[in-house]
This record gives structure tokens, sequence and C-alpha cells, in this order.
């Protein structure tokens, strides 16, 4: 069940926020008062339905057609529609554009006008959704080839349409803090949000204290249900957010750097001290990868099943683990490397050096596939949102930047009080920033500079460690020293989501049913690139290809050489030697290049010799007495 706050309006009078009330309620209530006292009145119809356009269709309302103190109504589907006045006055309708008549004339709109607002919403829809033109059939002669395309082309129209209509009918909308006056949305402190909202949303702010075992490393499952803890002293846990209860805790004694969920609840992945783990949903040890050497940070690809890891030694390194195998493992030459972050719209993986640099890796590639440099310190954190069109970094400089990675070039910056330690950015493209004990989260700071934070937390006493935004939801994890802190976020969660994609209130049987399915529909490693669009395209015919290479290198050949008109230079410049002389001064020619040494190698032994005579010649000059100063 959807969070009643998302499609409602944060408003604040005094010192308090006070939630607003959906209209739709308001009608729902009104109807069931009315008929509890006995008064019988029908509610319109709502804009859009079939009983909203028939009853726009005809003449004036029947209960205000004529009478003293009522008003005369007419409506028509051509933009018609006048209103009485009050008085005497008789409406009457027509079916394509009629008007009221009474003492006054009125003015309204018909039900055309509405008609021509949506079918131009619908067509600004749909130009997301079209890729480009189709087609075109016209001269094609074969019968069976036309039927065929054209049948494609009315899949790919009607797959445009239904998620263009599918957009515009989505049942929920995300909410944001709003506030009245010259208030501003970062003094909302979370006390004053908590007695705001409902029940269940305000369940979802609690605090964990785990005094002895952080800092914690956090992350959730993919539908957002599960929340899984890693202690640095070796406490792991799994826990159920929607049932609030424990599935899993051991202490594993060693020190934990990172953790990570994989395709699901039933397999975790913890990055130890000296080796990377697999523990199921019961704490037990399912498999220990020994090619991950003193992991630092953990990323899973879901649509490839690939679980990457970078540590001390700089290595980047993909395990497949459906299968056990290890995919990839390239080395960055560029020392220890505390950050890494997967790209969500490519797969690519984004890791942060010491030295400032950012390097972008698949495990098609021995190398990075791009190399730049973002901050002139060691980086901190980095994130990359949903689109895949910005990444946000942080470096000990106290910045944060803001990158194009279209055109690899920094959009703007924001300035904090301490180096951040984490960063992530949610579905609806909210930025969170952790930094000392306190929390920022930043709304509309990726494409445009913010002038203010949205919302500030603070967590008197406690470093933060790591912050996450929970999938689906509007929340914020923290993991700092003293454990773990959830806080609400309005308009951080996408509302309408797919439960064929993410499902926090799947079955044991749909946890099966997508497990293999997602089995079936794995991506191999050679699909990770900066440019995903590049799978499914059809390659051009070989045969036409080398034909058209072969045009090309035959017309290079076949063009003679372009002639260059000398310039007529005068006082014998233009002779037949200088002229020589000038083709001759950038060719490299074996006997001239020996001929040269000889004769420089004959000048320096020219110039010892004079030199030795030289240094003879003084010393003969020399008094007897500064004959000693002179070698023998």
């Amino acid at each position: 069940m959807r969070r009643d706050y998302r499609s409602t309006q944060y408003s604040r009078k005094g010192k308090r926020p006070q939630l607003a009330s959906r209209s739709t309620h308001t009608h729902q209530h009104s109807a069931s008062h009315m008929s509890s006292i006995g008064v019988k009145r029908k509610l319109p119809p709502p804009p859009g339905s079939p009983d909203y356009f028939a009853s726009s269709r005809g003449g004036g309302r029947k209960d205000g057609s004529r009478g003293a103190g009522q008003q005369g109504r007419g409506g028509g589907l051509g933009g018609g529609g006048g209103r009485g006045g009050r008085g005497r006055g008789r409406g009457r309708g027509r079916g394509h554009g009629g008007g009221g008549r009474g003492q006054r004339r009125g003015s309204g709109g018909g039900a055309g006008a509405a008609r021509v607002r949506g079918e131009q919403a619908m067509d600004r829809q749909l130009e997301k959704y079209v890729r480009g033109p189709g087609n075109s059939t016209e001269k094609l002669t074969d019968q069976k080839l036309r039927s065929g395309l054209e049948r494609m082309e009315k899949k790919f129209e009607d797959a445009a349409h239904n998620t263009a209509v599918a957009e515009l009918l989505l049942p929920e909308d995300a909410g944001f803090l709003e506030a009245e006056g010259m208030e501003e949305t970062f003094k909302f402190g979370q006390d004053q949000l908590k007695e705001a909202v409902d029940v269940n949303t305000a369940r979802e702010m609690f605090d964990l204290s785990l005094p002895d075992l952080g800092p914690y490393a956090i992350d959730y499952t993919k539908n957002g249900r599960f929340l899984l803890l890693g202690g640095r002293k070796g406490h792991l846990a799994l826990m159920d957010t929607l049932r609030m209860d424990i599935q899993m805790e051991v202490q594993l004694r060693e020190t934990i750097r990172d953790v990570k969920t994989l395709h699901n609840e039933n397999l975790v992945a913890v990055a130890q001290k000296k080796y990377v783990y697999i523990y199921d949903n019961q704490g037990a040890e399912v498999h220990c990868l020994r090619e991950h050497v003193e992991p630092r940070r953990l990323e899973f690809l879901p649509y490839h099943f690939l679980l990457g890891s970078v540590g001390r030694t700089g290595y980047v390194k993909y395990t497949d683990i459906s299968t056990g195998q290890l995919v990839a493992e390239m080395g960055s030459k560029l020392g220890a490397c505390d950050s890494l972050r997967a790209n969500p719209h490519n797969g690519v993986l984004h890791a942060g050096h010491h030295n400032g640099v950012v390097t972008m890796w698949s495990p098609a590639m021995g190398k990075p596939l791009v190399r730049m440099l973002a901050h002139p310190a060691p980086i901190t954190s980095l994130a990359v949102e949903k689109g895949g069109h910005y990444m946000v970094t942080s470096a000990m400089d106290k910045q944060t930047k803001v990158w194009d990675l279209r055109t690899y070039k920094e959009v703007h910056s924001y300035l904090t009080k301490t180096p951040p330690t984490d960063m992530d950015i949610s579905e609806r493209g909210l930025l969170s920033l952790g930094f000392g004990c306190h929390v920022q989260v930043w709304k509309d700071a990726i494409a445009t500079k913010a002038k203010a934070p949205y919302m500030e937390h603070d967590l008197p006493s406690r470093l933060i460690h790591r912050t996450r935004f929970r999938p689906l939801q509007d929340v914020l994890g923290l993991g700092h020293t003293e454990g773990y802190s959830s806080m609400v976020v309005p308009g951080a969660g996408e509302p309408n989501f797919d439960t064929f994609e993410a499902n926090p209130f799947q079955t044991s049987k749909q946890r099966r049913e997508s497990e293999v399915v997602s089995l079936l529909e794995k991506l191999t490693p050679e699909t990770i690139g900066l440019d995903p669009s590049f799978v499914g395209r059809v390659d051009a015919d070989p045969v036409a290809l080398q034909a058209e290479q072969r045009a090309i290198m035959e017309a290079a050949n076949t063009r003679g050489p372009k002639v260059v008109k000398e310039k007529k230079k005068m006082r014998g410049r233009s002779k037949v030697a200088k002229k020589l002389q000038k083709k001759q001064k950038n060719v490299v020619d074996v006997g001239v290049k020996k001929l040269r040494e000889k004769r420089e190698a004959e000048q320096g032994r020219e110039r010892a010799r004079e030199d030795t005579r030289k240094r003879e010649a003084q010393a003969r000059e020399a008094p007897a007495a500064l004959g000693r100063f002179f070698k023998k």
C-alpha cells in the first residue's frame, strides 16, 4: 500500500507542519454526509468520462433552465456554452455550440477545447517515446515484406502510444515539502514531520543503537524491503523493514569494510579484511572469493549477475555469481581505491582514486574506458544518477562537483564544511551528502545549481559513514558510528513502480520465478559499455561495406598528388640548387646521416686538440710559481 503523503502537500502554519487532505477524500466525505442526512444529490461526472461528454452535448440544466433566482446553462461540443445571470433566465444549448440567454450573456468553454488540450498533451507525451521516423513501404513490390514491415511499424506505434497513455494515467504522484511565505523546507525537522505524516510513514523513522560495533555500512535490496547492516567490528545483520523483524544476525569476528545485497535477499556479499565472502539469509557461508584480495568497496550489476570489487591493490575485479567464475581483472596502477559506484544506465563501474582521478571500467576492456581528473585531492565518494547523464564526486578539498558524462565537463560545484564521507542519488534525483554528523538532501541540484538544501538532519556525536536511499520509498538510511538511523525525505522514492522489475510485496513463489527469469535474461559482460544502445543494432552488409571501403581506396589511389605552385622568389632564391635544397630539407637519407655524424665527430676531435694546444701554451707562458696549477 502506498503512503498517503505521496500525493499530498506539506504546509507549515506557525511551528507545526500540517498535512493537507486529498480532494478525492473531500468528495467522498461530502457524498456520504449528504446521504446520511437524507439529501439526495447527484455528483457531476468526472471530466473525460462518457457521461461528462454526454451531459455537455445537450441543452441547459433541467433544474435551472427557467425559474426565478436560478441560473441557465448551455453546453456544446464545439466550445460554446453560455451561462445566464441571476434573475429570470432561459438556458438553451445546441449540439455544437449553443449559448445561455438571460439578463446578461455569460461565457464558458465546451468539451471541444478540453479535447483539443488532451490531444496536445498526448502528442507531447508521444514525442518522448517515438524512436524516429518509421520505414517507408510505398516503393516495395514484395507484398509479404510490405505487410511484415507494416505490422512491425504498427507494433512500434502501439507500444509508444500505450507507454504515453500509461504515463498520463499514473495513479500516484511524488509529494514534496512546500514551505509557506518566507520559510525554508530545510528547517523542518524529523520530529515535526513525524507529527504530520501517517502512522505507517512515522514507523519508518527509527534508530538502532549499536555503539560498540560501528561504524556501519548499509545496503538495501532492489525492492527496498530488506536492509543489510555490516559493522566494522564484524557484526552482520539482515532486517525485514516491512515486518520490522531480524532475518539474520551473525558475528563474523573479522573486519567488515563493505556489504552488498545480490539479486535478492537470499544472498549477500561482504568485503572482509582479506577476501570477499558470500552468505545466505541464515548467516551460513556459501562461498569465498579468494581472487578479491583486501577489498574495500563492492558493487553488484543485477542484469549481468556480476559482482565487482576494488581494494588496496587498486585492481578492479568482476565475478559472475551465477557460475562463480572470475570474469575480468584489471589493474588501475593508481594505488588504493576507496570509492566504487555503478552507473545504472550502462553498467560501467566508476572508481575514485587518491590522486583525484576517476576511472570508468568495463569487463570487456583491460584498460579504463575513461580517465578524468576530477579533483586535486583524494576522492572520498561518488554517485551516478539514474539516467546516466550526470556524476557527482566529492573529495578532501571539501568540494562536491557535478559532471556531465556526455561532455565530461564540470557543470557546477558545492562547498561543504568538512569533506563528505558518502553520498547517494535517489530515484527522483535527490542528492544526499553526509559529512561529519550532518546530513543534507538537495533537490533539483544536479542539472541546475540549487541555492539551499532541501532538507537537513543532524546526528550529534555520531559520524556519518554511509548514506543510502531506500528504493521505492521516501526513506534515507544512515549508517554511522553508533549504529543505524533512518529519516523520511518526501519525494525521494518512485511512487509508480513496476512490480515485474521490483516488487516489495512478492511471495516466495514470485521470488523464485523472478530469479529464473532474470537468469534466463542475463546479459553478457561484453554488453557493458559507455553507449548501451549498440545492443540490438544490425551490422551493415559485409559485402556492401567492403565494396564501399574498396571504392574509397581506389579513389584515393587514382587521385593524383596535389600540385602546389611554388612562389616565384627574386635575387637568386629560385635557382635550381635552392629548389633542390628545399626539397631535401625534410628527407632522411642514411648516407647523409652517416656523413653528418662523421663530420660532427671530426669537428669534436678538432675542438679537443685545439683545447689541448691552448692549455699547453698557457702552461709555458705562466710563471714558475703558478706551474703547479697546470697538469703535466
